[in-house]
């Protein structure tokens, strides 16, 4: 009896151990219990009107995908974060804490590749404020106790608005003041028209000839004006100077008179 009594004992014992080191396992793994205080810590030490860029889907938007959406681009903005501190700075510590648990619950959630894919219209690029910022990171931290679905359908892509030109664009391009009817008809265009430019060739051979013409009229006329003699001519052509006897009766009846 005291044998079998002593091995009941050695069972108990063994049970209660291998019971209590699960609930201690269990409580270490929880990521809020025991680091919630670095939070607030990080809160102080941060200035409050910090802005803290990070890619976000709201809530309401992936129901209970929500985390798995989240946590790579959430790990991501503390990374960078964490850059911007020292080596030896405690807030840079505080920070790669969170960074490291928020790396082991991915890997637990993978693969979120391809849901973060389906969702990819949603993401927004908030610029929040230190405190609202690591409120953010508690709300998603303490929702990794929460169920979370592998799969969930993606609501539509948000549309994009439509383009709203400004008055002055308008303006500028619809109205133009002092244009004829066909200018303001045609958004204000005053080129050329396209016909005409391609009519252009055929235009320049009239007026080469033109040119051309009026080029030869001058030359010919300097050619003529050229080859006149200088003197005038005394005698036309066919007629032959006067003999000297001629010439002397000329003189004689002169004198006579």
């Amino acid at each position: 009896m005291k044998k079998s009594k002593s091995w009941i004992h050695v069972c108990v014992r063994f049970l209660l151990f291998i019971t209590l080191g699960v609930l201690s396992d269990t409580v270490d793994s929880n990521p809020i219990t025991d680091d919630i205080v670095k939070l607030s810590v990080l809160k102080q030490n941060i200035p409050r009107d910090y802005n803290i860029s990070v890619l976000y889907i709201p809530k309401e938007l992936a129901e209970m995908c929500w985390v798995k959406i989240n946590i790579f681009y959430l790990e991501d903005s503390l990374d960078k974060l964490a850059r911007k501190f020292g080596n030896i700075s405690s807030n840079k510590k505080d920070i790669e804490i969170f960074i490291d648990m928020l790396q082991d619950l991915r890997l637990k959630l993978m693969p979120v590749e391809p849901i973060m894919q389906d969702f990819a219209c949603h993401y927004r690029e908030g610029q929040w404020k230190t405190e609202e910022y690591f409120e953010y990171v508690e709300d998603l931290l303490t929702s990794t106790k929460d169920n979370i679905l592998d799969d969930c359908d993606p609501p539509p892509c948000p549309t994009p608005p439509p383009t709203v030109l400004s008055p002055e664009t308008t303006s500028s391009t619809n109205t133009c003041l002092g244009c004829s009817t066909r200018t303001a008809r045609t958004g204000g265009y005053t080129g050329v028209p396209e016909k005409l430019l391609q009519s252009l060739p055929i235009l320049f051979i009239p007026l080469l000839a033109l040119v051309f013409l009026l080029v030869w009229k001058l030359q010919s006329k300097r050619n003529e004006e050229i080859s006149q003699p200088s003197e005038t001519v005394l005698f036309t052509e066919g007629t032959s100077p006067p003999t000297v006897d001629e010439a002397s009766e000329t003189l004689q009846v002169t004198e006579t008179v």
